[in-house]
């Protein structure tokens, strides 16, 4: 038989062990918050999404149209109409109500509160016939007029080529800057 202090030391490990069916609810019961403190399912936020297929959006400044969005299906964000998540993006940008730069891309998001609309999924960008822009993901920083990716990018037009990783691009004042190893082919 088990004699001497060392030996007792190991059954209290398997004494609690062995009796866990006994204490566990008691103790789980006593660390739960008190009623008052619990959430329950009637006190969640309701769920205000919508699904919309074909969809049109227009943003305008000062009565001219900036921004023509269409997309094959749009569900709006849990709280509302803040947020977009959109699938068949086609987008048009206008500058004092003529067109500007086309992009197209499979997925997008649209932040209306921040003004931030983000395109993946193979985004094609047209810029008023100077040249066109592809990456693999996309933002349009709509308040700056700038888009901006850390993706790989290439430009290209009819006097050559620019590729690197990484791009920003403001449609104003047409300044543009490729990050990464860039590699730029003029004819």
């Amino acid at each position: 038989m088990m004699s001497g202090l060392r030996n007792l030391l190991w059954l209290l490990p398997l004494l609690a062990l062995a009796a866990t069916p006994l204490w566990k609810p008691l103790v789980t019961e006593f660390l739960a918050p008190h009623d008052f403190l619990k959430v329950t399912a009637s006190d969640a936020a309701p769920d205000k999404s919508i699904l919309l297929t074909g969809v049109q959006l227009m943003r305008y400044e000062n009565g001219l149209p900036s921004m023509r969005l269409d997309s094959d299906r749009v569900r709006s964000g849990r709280a509302g109409m803040d947020t977009f998540l959109l699938q068949g993006v086609d987008v048009l940008l206008f500058d004092k109500g003529k067109e500007q730069a086309h992009i197209a891309g499979g997925e997008g998001f649209y932040d209306v509160e921040k003004g931030i609309l983000t395109l993946a999924d193979e985004v094609v960008v047209g810029i008023s016939n100077r040249f066109e822009l592809r990456a693999e993901a996309l933002r349009y920083l709509i308040p700056y007029k700038t888009l901006k990716t850390a993706t790989p990018v290439s430009f290209t037009s009819k006097n050559g080529s620019v590729s690197g990783v990484g791009m920003r691009y403001n449609l104003d004042s047409g300044e543009y800057r490729v990050g990464g190893p860039v590699v730029c082919d003029v004819q």
